[in-house]
């Protein structure tokens, strides 16, 4: 008989649920691990691309000297896909790694022509011990954008998507040829743009 009544007891026991204390753990933790993999995934989803490494790609100086106290050094382009204006800037370095800072703040003509045959009338000179950056494509007489200015140097045009058929013309004061100083991409915001040359 007793053995009969610990039988049943058993199966009853047996039976029964989980506990309701147990259970709203369990649940609590089930949906602790949901919201984490839902918050990885839709983090990954929404993420802005501002930090894909990109590369500028600047092939050797071609240098021109078309009149006095303008130098032109005529740099093509090999970028990678996605680079615009609007994520790098540029600075030229000397070979001690100091910046030369000094950037033409004069109007800039649009028209200037980037490739062997450079109509000086239409590029201006950029002052002395100055500096600017034209954008063009290459053979072109069309400039698209130009890397200049003050405090702040920003280029003129700043969401020109970038191909391999542009090029850089850099205008100098002064000659940077075999100086050994580099022009080099200067990532802006939080974007990584990696690209240098020398000149």
């Amino acid at each position: 008989m007793l053995s009969n009544a610990l039988a049943n007891r058993w199966r009853r026991a047996r039976k029964r649920g989980v506990s309701p204390i147990i259970a709203t753990i369990l649940l609590v933790a089930i949906t602790v691990v949901l919201a984490a993999v839902l918050y990885v995934l839709v983090s990954g989803l929404t993420h802005s691309g501002a930090a894909t490494p990109y590369s500028l790609g600047m092939g050797t100086p071609s240098t021109s000297n078309p009149a006095a106290n303008t130098y032109y050094e005529v740099i093509v382009l090999s970028p990678t896909g996605g680079v615009t204006t609007a994520l790098f800037g540029l600075s030229v370095l000397k070979t001690s790694g100091t910046a030369i800072t000094s950037i033409a703040t004069a109007s800039i003509p649009t028209n200037c022509k980037a490739g062997n045959a450079i109509t000086v009338a239409n590029c201006a000179s950029p002052g002395a011990a100055g500096w600017y950056i034209a954008l063009a494509y290459q053979g072109n007489s069309t400039i698209i954008s130009t890397y200049a200015g003050g405090a702040t140097p920003a280029w003129t045009a700043a969401t020109v998507a970038l191909s391999s058929a542009m090029e850089l013309l850099l205008v100098s004061y002064t000659s940077y040829a075999a100086t050994g100083d580099t022009l080099n991409a200067v990532a802006s915001s939080s974007s990584s743009v990696s690209g240098s040359v020398s000149l």
